[in-house]
C-alpha cells in the first residue's frame, strides 16, 4: 500500500475520542503535518467521514486544508449542535452554505431536505458535487444570497475564494484582494409565500455579518413557523441586535460556545447563537 493510501486510511484507525486531541500533541501533530505535506499535499481525494456528527458524509477533500473534515472534527461545537437540534423528516435551511458541509450534517442526521442558500458560483459547484457524492441525501442548491428584501446586490468574494459576503456587511471591511460579482438576494418571507419551498424547522445562518438582514426578511416565517435558529454572530453589535429582535418574538437564546450573559464588547469573539421558540 502506498504512503498516500496509508495516510488517507490511517484516520479510520484513530479512536474518535482522541482525534481532536492528537493535533494538540506537539510531536505527533508535527509528524502528521510532515506526512501530509510530503505524501499528498494539494491532492484531492474522495473520503467518507467515519465518526462524529458528520459520520457517513462523503466529501472531496484536499490536504492539509481539509484536515479537520478528514478527521471528522471540524467545528464540533456547531456540528454537534446541528445534529442534536435537527428534527428527522423535516426541511432545514442552510443560509450561507459555503461548501455544503453543514448542510450535509443536517441531512445525514435525518433532515428530509436541506435548502442550501449560496450565491458564490465556486461554492455552488462544490455543493452540487457533494450532492452527487451523497445521492441518498436531498441537498437542494438555492443560488441566492438572503437578505431583508428581494433585490440585486454586490457580493464580495474574499481572497480565499470560497468565502464571501454582501457589500452591505461591515465584517472584515476593507480586506484586500477582494473581487465582486452581482447576485440575486431573496427575502425568505417572499420565497415562502410564493409556495416554491417548504417552511423549515431549523435554519443555520452564517452570512458574514448580514445575519440580521436575513432575520428581518424572514419575520413572518419566524412568527408563523417558529423554526430553531443557529446563527453565527460576527460582532458584538450584531449579537445585541439579533438577541433583542428574537427575544421580542418569543425566542429563548443561548450561545453554543459560552454563557450569553457573560459576553461583553471588550471580550467578544465570533460565536454561534442558538434560538428556540419559548
Amino acid at each position: 500500500m502506498s504512503l498516500k493510501r496509508m495516510l488517507i486510511s490511517s484516520v479510520h484507525l484513530s479512536p474518535w475520542g482522541l482525534r481532536d486531541k492528537i493535533r494538540k500533541i506537539p510531536l505527533v501533530a508535527g509528524l502528521q503535518r510532515w506526512l501530509v505535506r510530503n505524501a499528498m499535499s494539494g491532492e484531492t481525494f474522495e473520503h467518507r467521514i467515519n465518526a462524529g456528527p458528520a459520520r457517513g458524509l462523503k466529501m472531496r477533500l484536499r490536504l492539509p486544508d481539509d484536515k479537520l473534515l478528514w478527521t471528522g472534527t471540524s467545528e464540533l461545537d456547531v456540528t454537534g449542535c446541528l445534529a442534536a437540534e435537527v428534527t428527522p423528516g423535516t426541511v432545514c435551511y442552510d443560509i450561507g452554505s459555503h461548501r455544503g458541509f453543514m448542510a450535509g450534517v443536517l441531512a445525514i442526521n435525518g433532515a428530509s431536505e436541506v435548502l442550501c442558500f449560496e450565491p458564490n458560483p465556486e461554492n455552488i459547484a462544490t455543493i452540487e458535487e457533494l450532492a452527487a457524492l451523497n445521492p441518498g441525501l436531498k441537498l437542494t442548491v438555492m443560488p441566492f444570497a438572503v437578505g431583508a428584501t428581494d433585490t440585486e446586490m454586490t457580493f464580495e468574494i474574499m481572497p480565499e475564494s470560497s468565502m464571501g459576503k454582501l457589500s452591505t456587511s461591515t465584517f472584515q471591511h476593507g480586506v484586500s484582494g477582494q473581487r465582486t460579482i452581482e447576485v440575486k438576494v431573496v427575502a425568505l418571507d417572499n420565497l415562502l409565500s410564493s409556495r416554491k419551498v417548504a417552511a423549515p424547522t431549523l435554519m443555520k445562518i452564517d452570512i458574514e455579518g448580514a445575519e440580521f438582514d436575513a432575520l428581518r426578511g424572514a419575520e413572518q416565517l419566524i412568527l408563523d413557523h417558529k423554526p430553531k435558529l443557529l446563527i453565527e454572530i460576527h460582532s458584538f453589535d450584531l449579537l445585541v441586535q439579533c438577541r433583542a429582535w428574537l427575544a421580542e418574538r418569543g425566542y429563548d437564546l443561548s450561545v453554543v460556545q459560552r454563557d450569553i450573559d457573560g459576553i461583553t464588547a471588550a471580550d467578544f469573539r465570533v460565536c454561534h447563537m442558538l434560538a428556540r421558540a419559548g
